[in-house]
C-alpha cells in the first residue's frame, strides 16, 4: 500500500509540474483505478487527492518586454488562473512576444502565436506570401490585391530588387511623359484636326519607346541574370500619384522606427544597403483620404482562432490614428506629417502655425458621426468602408500558409489601413504584437473590451471548439448558423467574418522542431 500512495503522490506533484490538461486527465483516470482498493481510509485519502486536482488553479505566463500586459493578467486572473514566474516549461496559457519564447510542450497548452507568425506579422513575410497569393490566383484575386495591397518588393532578394529598379523606373518614365503630354496640351488650343492629330501620333510613339536614364550601377544591377524572371507589378492608378514616392521599412521593427520615405532611388538603395536590417520598399500612398487635411490610419483588430480550419474573427471597433501636421509630400523627411504611428506622433510639440486641428486619435464613434456629417462624402462605414475592410483582412489572411497550424495556438493581430483619397481601404502592415499600452482614453476603453473579449472566444468557450469525445472533429461550421446575438454572447465584440473547411492534406510544422512538418494526424 505504501508504494500505491507513493506512486499516488508522484502523480499529483506531476499535475503541478505539467500543468497539462491531457496529463491531469490521465492521472485523474489513475486515481479512480487505484481507489478502487478495498481499503476504505486509502480511498477516502485518495479522493480528496482527486479532488484537489481537479479543483487546482490553472497556471499562466506572461513574458513582459516592450508590450503592456496588465489587461491580459487582469483577465487571466478574474478567471481563476494563477500567475507563475518560475523558469519551468509547465502552464496552462502562455502571452509572450514571439513563438521560440513560448515555450510549448505540447498541443494543448494555449498560446498567443501559431508557430509560423512571422509569415505574416514581419514585413518581410507579409510582402513574400501576399506576392505569392498574387502570382498564384485568378484575375479576380489579382484584381482583389491591387486594390487593396500597395506593391511590395523585399530588397534582400536580389531579383525583387531589380524587379523594384525597374518599377521605379517606369513609375518615373510615365510621370515624365504624363508631364510632357501636360505641357504640351497647354498649347493645343486653336489648332486644327490635322495638327492635333500629328501630335498625337508623335507623343503616342514617345509613351512607348522613352527610356529613363540610369546610373551604371543601376544599369548593372538590371541586366545581371538577365534570362531570370523578373515579377514587376501593374501600374495602381488610385495610389501613385506623379511624384514617385516609395517607402522604404525595416522588416522586423515596430513603432516606425527605420522608416524612410523617397522619391529618390539611389538614396533609397544606400539607405536600405546599410546595417544588417532586411528592408521591404513598399509604393507610398500619394494621395490618402485625410480629415481637415490631415493623414491617418486605421488600427483594426484580428483574432485568428485557427489556421486549418481557418477561422478569422474582426473587433467590432477600431480606432483611427492622425498625423499632427497637415498633409502634404513637400517634405518627404517630415515624420509628422507621414507617419501616424503613436509612438513617433507623441514626441511632437505643437506649433499653432502647423500642426492639424484634429486629436491625435478617434474613436469609431467619432468616425461614424464624422463621415454622417460630411455633406460631400457619400460613404458611410456599415455598408461600404466595414464590408470593404472585411475583404481585406480575409484576403490577406488567405496568403498565410496554414501549415503553421497548432490546435492551442491562437494569435491577435493588428492591422494598420489606409484609405485612399477615393476611400478605398489599403494594407499597410499587420502586427503581431499590437501594443496595449493604455495611453489615451479612446485606447483604454478598446483595449479592455478588446482583450476580456479575446478571452472569451479562446478560453471561456473552449468547450466550442472541439469535440471532446472525437479529437479529429475538426468542422466548425456551427459558427455559420449563430444569430447575431448568440455571437454576441458567445464572443463578445469579436466577430466571426470567416469559417474554412479543414485541409487534411496540410502536413503542420511540428511544435517542437518548427522547421519540421508532422502528419496533420498528430496535431
Amino acid at each position: 500500500m505504501k508504494l500505491v500512495v507513493l506512486i499516488v503522490f508522484i502523480l499529483f506533484i506531476c499535475t503541478f509540474i505539467n500543468s497539462s490538461t491531457d496529463i491531469n486527465e490521465d492521472v485523474v483516470e489513475t486515481l479512480t483505478a487505484t481507489t478502487k482498493q478495498p481499503d476504505s481510509q486509502n480511498s477516502f485519502d485518495l479522493e480528496k487527492i482527486k479532488e484537489s486536482i481537479r479543483n487546482r488553479k490553472k497556471i499562466f505566463k506572461i513574458d513582459q518586454i516592450s508590450s503592456n500586459h496588465t489587461l491580459i493578467r487582469e483577465a487571466l486572473i478574474q478567471r481563476g488562473y494563477a500567475e507563475s514566474k518560475s523558469i519551468s516549461r509547465g502552464f496552462d496559457i502562455k502571452w509572450s512576444w514571439c513563438w521560440e519564447m513560448l515555450g510549448v510542450r505540447n498541443k494543448d497548452q494555449i498560446v498567443n502565436h501559431f508557430i509560423n507568425h512571422d509569415e505574416i506579422g514581419s514585413k518581410s513575410g507579409l510582402t513574400k506570401n501576399m506576392n505569392k497569393l498574387y502570382q498564384n490566383g485568378d484575375k479576380e484575386l489579382k484584381d482583389e490585391i491591387s486594390k487593396i495591397f500597395p506593391r511590395s518588393y523585399i530588397l534582400s532578394n536580389p531579383l525583387e530588387k531589380k524587379a523594384f529598379i525597374k518599377d521605379f523606373n517606369r513609375l518615373k518614365n510615365n510621370n515624365n511623359n504624363n508631364n510632357k503630354i501636360k505641357n504640351n496640351n497647354e498649347k493645343l488650343v486653336g489648332i486644327s484636326n490635322d495638327e492635333l492629330l500629328n501630335f498625337n501620333n508623335h507623343y503616342g510613339e514617345n509613351i512607348i519607346s522613352t527610356t529613363t536614364t540610369t546610373t551604371t550601377n543601376e544599369k548593372e544591377i538590371i541586366l545581371e541574370n538577365d534570362k531570370e524572371e523578373l515579377i514587376i507589378y501593374p501600374i495602381q492608378n488610385h495610389i501613385d500619384g506623379n511624384k514617385n514616392i516609395w517607402i522604404c521599412k525595416p522588416s522586423a521593427n515596430a513603432r516606425g522606427v527605420g522608416i524612410r520615405i523617397f522619391d529618390d532611388l539611389n538614396l533609397l538603395l544606400e539607405y536600405s544597403a546599410q546595417g544588417n536590417d532586411e528592408f521591404i520598399v513598399q509604393k507610398y500612398i500619394e494621395s490618402p483620404y485625410t480629415i481637415e487635411n490631415t493623414k491617418f490610419d486605421i488600427r483594426q483588430f484580428v483574432l485568428v482562432k485557427s489556421l486549418n480550419p481557418l477561422i478569422i474573427f474582426k473587433f467590432r471597433e477600431c480606432y483611427l490614428r492622425f498625423c499632427s501636421i497637415e498633409y502634404s509630400n513637400d517634405d518627404l523627411n517630415d515624420r509628422f506629417v507621414h507617419l501616424s504611428n503613436y509612438q513617433v506622433q507623441k514626441d511632437f510639440s505643437k506649433d499653432k502655425n502647423k500642426w492639424s486641428k484634429v486629436s491625435n486619435q478617434w474613436s469609431l464613434s467619432q468616425f461614424k458621426d464624422y463621415l454622417s456629417a460630411d455633406s460631400e462624402n457619400k460613404v458611410q462605414w456599415e455598408n461600404e468602408l466595414n464590408e470593404k475592410i472585411k475583404k481585406l483582412v480575409i484576403t490577406t489572411i488567405k496568403s498565410w500558409p496554414r501549415n503553421g497550424h497548432n490546435k492551442g495556438s491562437f494569435e491577435l493581430l493588428g492591422f494598420d489601413i489606409l484609405l485612399n483619397d477615393q476611400m478605398e481601404p489599403m494594407l499597410l502592415e499587420v502586427n503581431t504584437n499590437p501594443g496595449l499600452h493604455l495611453l489615451t482614453d479612446n485606447v483604454k476603453v478598446h483595449h479592455k473590451i478588446a482583450v476580456d473579449d479575446l478571452f472569451k472566444v479562446v478560453l471561456d468557450n473552449q468547450n466550442l471548439w472541439y469535440n471532446q469525445n472525437n479529437k479529429d472533429d475538426h468542422n466548425q461550421n456551427w459558427i455559420k448558423n449563430l444569430t447575431n446575438q448568440q455571437q454576441i454572447d458567445y464572443f463578445g465584440q469579436w466577430e466571426p467574418i470567416y469559417v474554412g473547411d479543414f485541409d487534411k492534406s496540410i502536413e503542420h510544422l511540428s511544435i517542437s522542431r518548427p522547421n519540421t512538418l508532422v502528419s496533420v494526424g498528430n496535431k
